[in-house]
Formats: structure tokens, C-alpha cells, sequence
């Protein structure tokens, strides 16, 4: 008699648990650890001010113990955050929505200075971020040589390219710089960290054919509040572009268009 009024008190109150609260074979209910972290995230952007854990859970369908432990941990990486009244969107979310909005803002700066200095030269100009080992075209006006590529979105090795070393020389994240370099031997990578004083110096890179055999690349970096966030280059024919008549016009632009950046 004691047990089955025991199981009855177990029954009870898992009829009147939270965790349970949820409906049964809800097809809607998100069921892996991701998509139960994008609904929570989702259920807070929706929200105008701070949300209860309870009212996140409900929102989400997402069992109520799971929402907190999720939570708690969201918050600990700074996707979230918690006061008094309740859970917000944490600084982390508004970090990497500046910085993807970055390519778009530095592809609209760019436009008139990347046309006024293919004008000037005659030669191919293109701006280039950095994704990985490998710089990301944004935006290319065609020179002279028309076997050189302008699609936006195509991609070049950092390690080689000007553009690459112009980023990599102001970048202050050291393990970008050292994934890129990784497979150098040693001699080759100091050399290549040279290069990269020298450019640091002179705030330009050249390519003298590394990527392309008979093409000559000049690149300077682009600041953006107080990082580099991308390059401006220039490449045109090694046999016909005089690198010290292009190289003051391309430092240039680039200080042109590092103004703009900052001013969007």
C-alpha cells in the first residue's frame, strides 16, 4: 500500500513539473543543443526589454531546467546577459554584428576611390578582407590586363599576395598571422616575418609576381577604428607599371579610404 501511494505522489508531481509542462510530440519543439540555443537567442531578440528564464522556456519550447543550464552558459560567453529585471542580448552579439557588417560598409566606402584610382593608373584596383588563410575580394575595377580576375567574393593566399601582407602586417592577432605561415619552413618564415616589418614601415606590400608571373601587385592596409580591416591594391603588368610612380598613389587612396571608414 506504501509504495503504491509513493508511486502515485511520483506521478503527481511529474504531472505538475515544468519540465513536463511542455506538449507532448510537439513536432515544432527544437530537439538538438543548437537549435534549442537559437531558439533561446531568438526568443531574447524578439523581446523589447529584459525576459524570465520561465518566460524564455515557454517562449522557446525548450524544458525549463535546459533553458537555465543554456542560459547560464550563453551568458558566461557573453551572447547574454542578466540583471535584475531579467535576460538581454549580451555585448558579445553586438560585437559580431559590427563586424559583419564590415564587408558591406567597406565595399560602399571604397566605390569613388577605387574608380578614381583605376583611372588614374589604367590598372586593376580591388579591396580585400581577410577570411582565414586567404584574402576575400569585396570589390574590383578591370585594368589593362585582362586576364586578371575582378569577381567579388574570389580568393587569394595571404601569404603571397600584397594585399595578404599588407593585412597580415598590421594585424594584432599573432595566431591569424601563424596559420597563415604555419607550413613555411623555417628560414622561409623568418624571412616572411621580415617582410612583414618592412611593410609595417613603409605601410605598403608589394608582389612582384608571386601570384601571377609578370604581374606586379602594390597594396597598402585599411584601418578602421583602430585595426586593420582589410587592404586596397593594385596590380597592373611588371614590365609597364613603374612601382615607384603607383606606390605614393596607392597609399594614397588607401589613406582616403581609411578616412571614409571611419566616418560610417
Amino acid at each position: 500500500m506504501e509504495r503504491s501511494r509513493s508511486a502515485a505522489a511520483l506521478r503527481g508531481s511529474t504531472m505538475t513539473n515544468p519540465e513536463h509542462s511542455m506538449p507532448e510530440g510537439d513536432a515544432d519543439a527544437p530537439l538538438s543543443v543548437l537549435d534549442r540555443v537559437f531558439a533561446i537567442l531568438e526568443v531574447v531578440r524578439r523581446m523589447t526589454g529584459p525576459i524570465s528564464v520561465a518566460g524564455i522556456a515557454a517562449e522557446a519550447r525548450v524544458p525549463r531546467s535546459t533553458t537555465a543550464r543554456l542560459i547560464a552558459e550563453l551568458i558566461e560567453q557573453r551572447y547574454l546577459a542578466r540583471d535584475a529585471d531579467g535576460v538581454t542580448l549580451g555585448m558579445r552579439l553586438f560585437e559580431l554584428g559590427a563586424r559583419a557588417t564590415i564587408p558591406r560598409r567597406i565595399a560602399a566606402a571604397a566605390a569613388p576611390v577605387v574608380h578614381e584610382l583605376a583611372v588614374r593608373t589604367g590598372e586593376r584596383v580591388g579591396v580585400w578582407v581577410q577570411q582565414g588563410t586567404d584574402m576575400v575580394s569585396l570589390t574590383a575595377v578591370p585594368g589593362r590586363l585582362p586576364m586578371l580576375p575582378t569577381r567579388a567574393g574570389m580568393r587569394s593566399p595571404a601569404l603571397t599576395t600584397a594585399s595578404g601582407k599588407a593585412f597580415l602586417a598590421f594585424c594584432d592577432d599573432a595566431t591569424v598571422v601563424e596559420r597563415v605561415g604555419a607550413r613555411l619552413e623555417p628560414n622561409d618564415a623568418e624571412r616572411f616575418h621580415d617582410e612583414l616589418t618592412t611593410v609595417r614601415a613603409a605601410t605598403l606590400a608589394t608582389d612582384p609576381g608571386d601570384s601571377y608571373a609578370g604581374v606586379l601587385a602594390v597594396a597598402c592596409p585599411l584601418m578602421g577604428h583602430g585595426r586593420v580591416v582589410g587592404a586596397l591594391s593594385l596590380a597592373g603588368p611588371a614590365d609597364a607599371m613603374r612601382e615607384e610612380r603607383v606606390a605614393p598613389l596607392v597609399r594614397a587612396a588607401g589613406v582616403s579610404l581609411t578616412r571614409r571608414l571611419a566616418a560610417v
